[in-house]
């Protein structure tokens, strides 16, 4: 960039400050500075401003990067009204050796990191509601852009900030104009990047290229890593645009499946448009997660008639991981439940399901009222077994049982160390 350009810069900042058409903070209000990280134009730093509890993100400003940082300042002002893009909040000025000044950027601080290093760290503790939220939020944000005219041109993981759960777009310094060559300093971006640069010579990537991206970002967030991670960019480039795709993973609902890979085709015009995306994600759960919940409903329906204290293990671990994966339908899920109160041993099941709080809140007192049951079922049919043999004492407890003598019950369940258990606590 030429000196004039870059006085251009400098000059047009300085008169913004100056017209306070941007809000200054003085430099000097600003501790604890800490290097985070990089962007397009320096490095980022983490700040308290006046006291701890101010907490911004300041980024730096390269002299050879004056005119981006002026362009993705322009468009952070007009974006800084959608919730799910990083917030613009004014300009702060650094002396350097009392001779020239340095810009920097103070933004919104986002505490969750960007998306890839927050995947890394809590994708075990997400839910599919989480995914979908997080999924529903960035393509709102993209569609804000869009709606305004605006291409961001540079959408990967890096570039998608976590702010207390909630995705924050960042980083628009790539929004006017991209180079027209995949340099090295791309490589882990090509994953991302609308195949049709790798083709098409001064090919300008466009609208329907940030939804190539947001496919393979929502691809991510379904998977918790990095799309091809392992693989080398001169890889990545020949077989991208010869139809090389990530695989779906395991228990991902089909229709989440559909909406990314209708974003990540070959061809611009079969991709949706950003608006579109956002409608389908934004559809009933129920109606994207049918197959899945048609999965559960077989799983519940072969349980019921199947339920022996063998295979109790295995049914919680299974209904426990379609609970974590927010996939059962509240609805089958209790109609179950009802069902399975009146089959073998399914007062047991019942009362360690409260007890545990899988697909239900823990309730103490049901556990143990569908422990006593269970109790007062086992023995009866035993000592029903005796009396037909003729046994008399039998015969008399099957009578004292009928009675309703609950502290008999509750002998016999202490023996199995379920009554003791689901006592020790709130009951």
């Amino acid at each position: 960039m030429s000196y004039n350009n870059k006085s251009v810069g400098k000059n047009w900042i300085a008169e913004a400050i100056s017209n306070e058409h941007i809000n200054h903070y003085e430099f000097k209000d600003f501790d604890n500075v800490t290097r985070i990280g990089s962007g397009g134009f320096g490095e980022v730093y983490r700040a308290n401003w006046k006291n701890p509890h101010n907490i911004f993100a300041l980024k730096s400003l390269n002299d050879s990067t004056i005119e981006k940082f002026v362009y993705e300042l322009k468009i952070q002002r007009k974006v800084n009204i959608h919730d799910n893009i990083i917030r613009f909040c004014g300009i702060t000025t650094v002396d350097e050796n009392n001779s020239s000044k340095k810009y920097m950027l103070v933004m919104e601080y986002a505490d969750g990191g960007i998306l890839r290093e927050y995947l890394g760290k809590n994708f075990g503790s997400l839910a599919w509601n989480n995914k979908f939220e997080m999924a529903r939020q960035l393509a709102r944000a993209v569609s804000c852009l869009h709606n305004l005219d605006v291409i961001h041109r540079d959408l990967y993981s890096n570039n998608v900030l976590i702010h207390e759960g909630n995705v924050k777009l960042a980083d628009f310094g790539l929004s006017k104009k991209i180079d027209d060559s995949i340099t090295s300093k791309q490589c882990g971006v090509i994953p991302y990047i609308d195949p049709k640069k790798f083709c098409i010579n001064k090919y300008s990537l466009n609208k329907k290229s940030d939804v190539y991206s947001i496919g393979v970002l929502l691809w991510e967030i379904s998977s918790g890593q990095p799309p091809f991670k392992d693989k080398s960019e001169y890889y990545l480039v020949q077989n991208i645009l010869n139809g090389l795709r990530e695989k779906p993973i395991p228990n991902t609902p089909e229709g989440y499946i559909k909406i990314y890979s209708d974003c990540w085709k070959l061809e611009p015009d079969d991709r949706p448009d950003i608006h579109e995306v956002v409608a389908r994600l934004e559809a009933p759960i129920n109606t994207i997660n049918k197959s899945s919940n048609d999965e559960v409903v077989t799983r519940l329906e072969e349980s019921i008639d199947t339920i022996d204290e063998s295979s109790d293990e295995s049914l919680y671990e299974s209904l426990n991981d379609h609970e974590k994966s927010n996939r059962v339908n509240p609805g089958i899920f209790y109609d179950w439940l009802r069902r399975l109160r009146y089959k073998t041993n399914g007062r047991l099941v019942l009362g360690d399901l409260y007890y545990l709080g899988i697909g239900i809140e823990i309730h103490k007192k049901k556990a143990y009222e569908n422990y006593v049951d269970a109790a007062k079922e086992k023995t009866l049919y035993w000592f029903n077994e005796a009396a037909k043999q003729g046994n008399q004492d039998a015969i008399n407890n099957v009578r004292r049982l009928k009675s309703s003598n609950l502290k008999s019950t509750l002998e016999y369940y202490s023996i199995m160390g379920k009554y003791n258990t689901s006592t020790e606590n709130d009951y």
